[in-house]
């Protein structure tokens, strides 16, 4: 397999993009340890029975900003694959296929936070 400066680029930002998430799963594998396991238990049944919503477990980002940095992301991932197959109809642009999609993904790691 031939690994051009492009490639290695985009496979460094995957890496960067996977280490991300598995360090918020960390942290959050972390928070969830260290917090008091009895009056966890106490205070959700509370709020149950207050009729509270129980706490959401879940890594996406509350932000709207972060969401919107996220489907940018997205959208940038897109054009640099459609410069890579050579869809999109500009050829100064196709030898740098992977700019967009390196920054797309980065910039798709937004969506995930504590």
């Amino acid at each position: 397999m031939n690994i051009d400066t492009g490639l290695a680029v985009v496979i460094i930002a995957v890496l960067i993009f996977y280490l991300r998430l598995i360090g918020l799963q960390r942290e959050r594998v972390k928070r969830l340890s260290t917090a008091p396991q009895g009056t966890a238990k106490k205070k959700k049944n509370a709020e149950i029975q207050a009729g509270q919503k129980s706490p959401q477990y879940t890594i996406l980002s509350p932000h709207t900003r972060d969401r919107v940095i996220a489907g940018f992301g997205v959208a940038a991932i897109l054009v640099g694959v459609l410069l890579y197959l050579s869809i999109l109809p500009i050829p100064a642009a196709q030898p740098y296929w992977w700019v967009p999609t390196a920054i797309g993904i980065v910039a798709f790691s937004w969506a995930f936070k504590l």
